[in-house]
C-alpha cells in the first residue's frame, strides 16, 4: 500500500447531522499520517441514491487530482447508506477500504417510530425504517471487492447490532460507546486506522504489540487538543 500521505479519507455523516460530528475523528486520522475530508450534505433532503451519487462524483473528482493512490470512505449511521448507494455508481479505481461506524444496514427501529410523523419532511428518514421491503432493506449488497468493515457501538440506542450486520463484509466488531459519541473514542479512531491499513480489525491482545512496532493505530493516534 501506498504511503499514507498519498491516502485520502473522505468522511460521511449521518442523517439530521453536519460534517463536523467527524472532527475528532479527522484529527485522529490526520495525526495517523492520512489526508482527510469532512463531507457535508443536506442529509434530511431527497434520497439517499441522490446523495450517493454526489457521494461517487466527489471521489471521482479527488481521484482526477492524481494527488491519491487510494480513496477510503469512513462514514456513520446513514452515511453508510449514501456509501452504499454510491458504490452503485462510477467510481475510480483508487477506491480503498470502507469503514462503517453504527450503520444500520438492516434498518432502524427508531426511524420506523419517527417516520411517520417526520417523513414528509426528511424523506431520506423513510428509508431508513427495519420494515419489511424498505429500502434499506432491498439495497443490494455491495461489490465483493469491495473491503467493509464495521463497528457497532456497544450501547447503540438508535441501531441495534443485528442491524449492523452488511452481506459481504470483511470484519465486524464491537466497541464501547453510544450511537453518535462511539466516533469520538479513541478505540474506535485506533480501529478504524487498523482496518484501513490491513483490512481487517485488531484483536484486544495484539493492540500491546502494535504500540511496540509502531505501524499500527494505537502507537499514532494522539489525543487532540479538546478530544
Amino acid at each position: 500500500m501506498a504511503s499514507a500521505s498519498r491516502e485520502l479519507v473522505v468522511m460521511v455523516h449521518g442523517i439530521a447531522s453536519w460534517r463536523f460530528v467527524f472532527a475528532v475523528m479527522n484529527a485522529r486520522l490526520r495525526a495517523a499520517g492520512f489526508a482527510t475530508r469532512m463531507w457535508g450534505y443536506p442529509s434530511i433532503l431527497w434520497s439517499n441514491q441522490h446523495h450517493g451519487a454526489s457521494l461517487a462524483r466527489l471521489l471521482r473528482r479527488r481521484a482526477a487530482t492524481g494527488k491519491y493512490d487510494k480513496i477510503h470512505l469512513v462514514v456513520h449511521s446513514m452515511g453508510s447508506i449514501v456509501a452504499r448507494c454510491a458504490l452503485q455508481e462510477e467510481l475510480p479505481e483508487q477506491l480503498g477500504r470502507i469503514v462503517m461506524i453504527g450503520p444500520p444496514n438492516q434498518g432502524s427501529h427508531v426511524a420506523s417510530r419517527l417516520a411517520p410523523i417526520y417523513g414528509w419532511l426528511a424523506p431520506t428518514l423513510v428509508e431508513l425504517c427495519d420494515v419489511e421491503g424498505s429500502f434499506v432493506r432491498t439495497l443490494g449488497s455491495p461489490p465483493e471487492h469491495v473491503e467493509i468493515g464495521v463497528v457497532a457501538a456497544q450501547r447503540d440506542r438508535v441501531v441495534p447490532l443485528l442491524n449492523t450486520h452488511l452481506a459481504g463484509m470483511r470484519d465486524h466488531i464491537v466497541l464501547p460507546g453510544l450511537h453518535t459519541s462511539s466516533l469520538w473514542r479513541r478505540e474506535t479512531a485506533e480501529q478504524v486506522v487498523h482496518f484501513l491499513r490491513e483490512g481487517r480489525f485488531f484483536l484486544p491482545g495484539e493492540r500491546s504489540a502494535s504500540a511496540v512496532g509502531g505501524e499500527r493505530a494505537g502507537a499514532t493516534l494522539p489525543t487532540p487538543s479538546g478530544g
